[in-house]
C-alpha cells in the first residue's frame, strides 16, 4: 500500500513538472493580459462627471449630488439621469458637481473631469482640445423675449420679428457659448449689445427684469425654463435656426487622453437607445422628441 501511494505521488510529481515545463510561457501571457483587461476596466470605475448649471444655486459639491436621485426639472436634469445611467450601464462609480457652461469644457481638457455635460456641440477647434461622444441629442437656437416687447416691435417693424431682422437691441448669451460667438461677429453691423450671463437662470432673470431685450439660447435650454413662467410671459421669436453654428449634433465631452471611457460611453448610448431607455428618460422631461 505504501509502494502504491508512493509511486502514484512520484507520477502525480512528474505529470506537474512536465506541465509545468510545457506551459509557463502561456500561464504568463495568460495572468498579464488578465492584469491588463483589469487594469483597463479599473481605468473606467471611478469617473468624475461635470454637470451644466441653469441657476447659481446648483453650483454644489459632489457629495450632496451624489447622496440622491437626478435633480427635479430642466434640462440639467435630464442631462443627470442621462449620465448616471450610462455610468450604470459602464459599470462606473461616478462623481457628479455642477459647473458654469464655461468651467466645463477646459475642465475636460484638463483631465479634471472625465465626462463633460455642457449640451455641447462639436466643432473643430472643440475638437482639438476634447473627445465628443456620440449624439446624444440634437440643438437649433432660438431667441426668446417678453410677449409685450415682441408686439411692440412687431408694430415698428410691420413685419415678424427673427434673428436676421433684429437690431438696435440688447440680446442676452450664456457666456462662452456658440451663440455669444455669433451675435458679436454681427453686433457691429446690426448694433446690437450683447450682454453674457454664467447661467441661464441669469440670463432668463435679465430678461424678466427688463436688462436684456431678447435671449438666444438653445431651444432645450430656454424651454426647461419658460415652461415654468406663467402664461404669456414669455415667447419664441422667429423660427428655430439651425445653420450659423448655432445649432447640430450635441455630444457629451471626454478627454482625449481617456480613449477607454469614450468607448464604454458609447457603448452605454447604443445600448439606451436599442432598449428604449433613452427615449424614456427624454420623455420624462420634454413633450418632444430630441432627434
Amino acid at each position: 500500500m505504501s509502494v502504491g501511494l508512493h509511486s502514484f505521488t512520484r507520477l502525480a510529481w512528474r505529470c506537474f513538472c512536465s506541465i509545468c515545463s510545457i506551459c509557463p510561457m502561456r500561464l504568463w501571457l495568460y495572468f498579464a493580459l488578465s492584469t491588463l483587461s483589469l487594469a483597463s476596466h479599473a481605468e473606467v470605475r471611478q469617473l468624475n462627471v461635470a454637470l451644466g448649471a441653469q441657476s447659481p444655486g446648483m453650483l454644489q459639491s459632489p457629495a450632496k449630488l451624489n447622496k440622491g436621485q437626478a435633480q427635479s426639472g430642466g434640462l440639467s436634469a435630464f442631462n443627470e439621469m442621462l449620465a448616471r445611467e450610462i455610468c450604470r450601464r459602464a459599470a462606473a462609480r461616478c462623481q457628479f458637481s455642477h459647473h458654469t457652461y464655461g468651467e466645463i469644457l477646459p475642465g475636460v481638457e484638463a483631465g479634471r473631469f472625465d465626462l463633460g455635460f455642457g449640451n455641447f456641440l462639436r466643432t473643430p477647434e472643440r475638437e482639438k482640445r476634447v473627445a465628443f461622444s456620440d449624439t446624444i441629442w440634437r440643438s437649433s437656437s432660438r431667441l426668446v423675449a417678453r410677449s409685450s416687447l415682441v408686439l411692440r416691435l412687431m408694430i415698428d417693424l410691420k413685419s415678424e420679428v427673427t434673428l436676421d431682422t433684429l437690431s438696435g437691441v440688447r440680446v442676452g448669451v450664456v457666456e462662452g457659448a456658440v451663440q455669444q460667438t455669433y451675435l458679436q461677429s454681427i453686433a457691429q453691423e446690426r448694433n446690437l449689445e450683447v450682454l453674457s450671463f454664467k447661467t441661464m437662470a441669469e440670463l432668463m432673470a435679465a430678461l424678466r427684469d427688463e436688462r436684456a431685450d431678447f435671449v438666444l439660447a438653445p431651444v432645450l435650454s430656454s424651454y426647461a425654463l419658460i415652461s415654468h413662467e406663467p402664461a404669456g410671459s414669455f415667447e419664441y421669436v422667429g423660427p428655430p435656426v439651425a445653420d450659423r453654428g448655432l445649432g447640430g449634433s450635441v455630444h457629451i465631452a471626454v478627454p482625449r487622453q481617456k480613449p477607454e471611457v469614450l468607448q464604454a460611453v458609447n457603448q452605454a448610448i447604443a445600448a439606451m437607445r436599442a432598449d428604449g431607455t433613452y427615449q424614456r428618460i427624454v420623455r420624462r422631461f420634454f413633450p418632444f422628441s430630441l432627434d
